[in-house]
């Protein structure tokens, strides 16, 4: 291995879990890597089974791509889009952005294409930057793509001088749905990302000998979490590229000797399975099983403890508008008797949380109130949306906090226990924290749809979208289907939809979602078809081939 003057000297960042370097000041964010490629050069730090970097190759790619991020003029407060792919030169295009003292935007690279088009026309890049072959969305946008990309990387070394951001720049754009039917962007500070991985890894653990398998992909925060908060500590990271199947998981905890797996609820559901394959002979290296997004179903959660004892096993919860988690609760030993949610737990150091009712705080244990989680990983505000941010971020005794619609209570031990979202418009899809009121509005934004109700339902053992569309025409349903194909992320697709006739014009009912819901519901379980009309005397028909309206 290659040795480096002075390597001894560069100090780990001060969220190393080593006391030794809690004094230390925390490096910029375009020298995330600097240290570790200072001290093991040569360490492969990355790979997504095709492509590995060390740590040396990490910290001169992300120099050589700052340099012609510079000459193109991409200077502090730019935006830099970056179309995401779950690759090993992600962490390279990120670290590049920061030494620019720019913002950091991932966008998920198979988003539809007028949807993407939408999200840059409101971003206004300074670049886009694409690791696939697709054609620029919107010509206009200065665009790198991956052979000009391929050639700055395997040119010559490069030196660029990081510009630091000061603490309350933008550090990252995330888009998910939102409220306002619109995806949302959560902007958040460079003092809240760092904030973030000191706060989280007096949890996670990680040290310069972790192996930590990510499976989250970059547009969305899980990745600063399983990606750059380990490699900025010299963790070994594998990416994960193949199809989610539960067998091919495991087989590759098991050879990357992992030990950190971080996996969303329904992930770990998968990698679980009956939980016969989960056994400290196959996995010998796993240290901790941390899990999220979504509660996870307690029995998932048991099997880990049970048949991994030594294993720490922990359910991590909150909004990316708290920046990625913000509670934890570890589950001290099996509960085979359970038969309702573990709690999500108790704040991160540097956080806090509140449980309110009508606007007074509440104590009394399983007394439910909205939760508001505060600290110092409060993002900064929703891009573009300064309404929203005003009616959801709030000051209190000096601390900020996001009231995030969750209801929740105090468990007897002081824990917080979570019961659902006041909303019932939102829900977890693919993992993510969606907001079906983004449906709607691409159904209602069709030609000829007078109602839309969407709802997440269960189907074939699986909780799918369902969506009803009321017009006075049954052929909308295509155009319907059409447009949401158009404008609507994967997960976010409905599987079942049906047409309902228009209510009369002299009716001063309101359409009934919730019934037109569960008439799609049972019909779906009685026929094959996914796709139906509503009929006017309580019967379903199904829709296979119907012409469009337009």
């Amino acid at each position: 291995m290659t040795v480096v003057a002075g390597a001894e000297a560069v100090a780990l960042p001060p969220w190393s879990i080593d006391p030794a370097d809690g004094a230390n000041p925390p490096p910029a964010l375009g020298d995330l890597f600097v240290a570790p490629a200072r001290r093991w050069p040569d360490r492969r730090a990355i790979s997504d089974g095709a492509t590995s970097y060390t740590f040396a190759q990490l910290e001169q790619g992300a120099q050589a791509v700052a340099a012609w991020l510079t000459g193109q003029g991409i200077g502090a407060g730019d935006r830099v889009v970056v179309l995401a792919e779950k690759r090993a030169v992600m962490p390279i295009l990120a670290v590049a952005v920061w030494k620019c003292g720019a913002v950091y935007v991932p966008l998920d690279t198979t988003e539809p294409t007028d949807r993407l088009r939408g999200l840059l026309t409101r971003l206004r890049p300074a670049v886009v930057i694409a690791v696939d072959d697709r054609e620029p969305v919107a010509p206009g946008d200065r665009w790198l793509g991956p052979d000009q990309l391929a050639g700055i990387l395997s040119g010559p070394v490069t030196q660029h001088v990081t510009v630091a951001h000061r603490p309350e720049d933008a550090a990252y754009i995330i888009f998910a749905s939102g409220a306002t039917g619109q995806p949302q962007g959560v902007e958040n500070s460079v003092a809240s990302l760092l904030a973030y991985f000191g706060n989280h890894n007096q949890v996670l653990r990680f040290t310069p000998q972790s192996r930590v398998l990510s499976l989250s992909p970059f547009n969305v925060d899980v990745s600063f979490e399983d990606t750059f908060l380990p490699l900025s500590l010299g963790a070994f990271v594998h990416q994960f590229r193949s199809l989610p199947a539960g067998a091919v998981m495991r087989a590759v905890l098991g050879r990357e000797r992992i030990t950190h797996l971080i996996a969303v609820s329904m992930l770990l559901a998968m990698v679980t399975g009956d939980g016969r394959q989960i056994t400290p002979a196959k996995l010998p290296s796993l240290e901790l099983v941390m899990t999220g997004a979504q509660v996870c179903d307690p029995a998932v959660l048991n099997i880990w403890k049970r048949q991994l004892p030594r294993a720490r096993v922990v359910h991590a919860f909150g909004p990316p508008e708290a920046t990625v988690f913000c509670l934890t609760h570890e589950i001290a030993q099996e509960d085979p008797d359970r038969s309702t949610a573990y709690p999500v737990g108790r704040p991160l150091r540097g956080m806090t949380a509140k449980i309110m009712q009508d606007g007074v705080e509440v104590h009394q244990p399983d007394l439910p109130g909205e939760l508001w989680v505060g600290g110092n990983q409060i993002m900064r505000g929703y891009f573009d949306q300064p309404e929203e941010t005003a009616r959801l971020v709030v000051q209190r005794d000096g601390t900020r906090y996001f009231r995030t619609g969750d209801v929740c209570s105090y468990a007897q031990d002081g824990t917080i226990v979570f019961h659902g979202h006041g909303d019932d418009q939102i829900t977890w899809l693919a993992g993510r924290r969606t907001h079906l009121g983004e449906i709607r509005r691409v159904a209602l934004d069709c030609p000829g749809v007078d109602a839309a109700v969407a709802a997440v339902v269960r189907h074939r053992q699986r909780d799918v979208t369902a969506l009803v569309v009321t017009s006075g025409d049954r052929r909308v349903v295509a155009d319907v289907q059409a447009r949401l194909h158009g404008l609507l992320p994967g997960y976010l697709r409905p599987t079942l939809v049906a047409w309902s006739p228009a209510a009369p014009a002299t009716s001063t009912t309101e359409v009934d979602g919730r019934q037109l819901i569960d008439r799609l519901t049972t019909a779906a379980e009685q026929a094959e078809s996914n796709h139906f009309a509503l009929l006017t005397d309580g019967t379903a028909e199904p829709i296979d081939k119907v012409e469009t309206c337009l």
